[in-house]
């Protein structure tokens, strides 16, 4: 099966799904469905339309691009997916699709961007623990337990190295 029928295949369970689905996901799919082909200015009918074009999608940061980038590359199985940045609007990432790829592409995205702001919040606060960069005042024992995300933390922080500042301080490798 090639790319442009799992990519067809895909949209076909959505709209089946949006069509005979149980409650909350039939709505939630065919809300999905109708929002991608409108925000596309596309009708069902074309999704089998072969042609690419460049659709532009927001990028706050490099990582947004290199996750565009990533996912243009599992959609249409290749090493060398068409991502493009934008002259003159750096906060924009552009991929060369079908219109059916586009639609992949916007639901993975807009998903994917989410879970990695919150993977990086998580790798930041793992970073500061195995860092040790805070006080040494004791905290208050009546804090709440640890949250889910706090058990996310210690863990990636117990797997994290500590980067050796004196070290490098010493092979004059920071300038204060």
């Amino acid at each position: 099966m090639g790319n442009q029928d799992r990519i067809q295949a895909k949209l076909r369970k959505l709209l089946a799904l949006a069509e005979r689905g149980v409650g909350g996901e039939k709505e939630t799919a065919r809300r999905m469905l109708e929002t991608m082909l409108k925000r596309h200015g596309l009708k069902l009918e074309d999704l089998a339309d072969q042609r690419r074009k460049i659709q532009w999608f927001p990028a706050k940061s490099r990582f947004d691009k290199k996750l565009a980038a990533q996912i243009m590359a599992k959609i249409c199985n290749t090493d060398n997916p068409g991502v493009y940045s934008a002259k003159r609007n750096s906060h924009l990432v552009g991929v060369e699709v079908t219109p059916a790829e586009a639609i992949e592409f916007e639901l993975h995205y807009d998903v994917l961007r989410k879970a990695l702001v919150e993977h990086f919040d998580v790798a930041y606060r793992a970073f500061i623990q195995a860092n040790r960069l805070f006080s040494s005042i004791p905290s208050d024992p009546d804090e709440a337990r640890p949250t889910e995300k706090d058990l996310k933390v210690m863990m990636m922080a117990a797997t994290t190295e500590a980067t050796q500042v004196a070290r490098r301080l010493e092979r004059g490798e920071a300038a204060l």
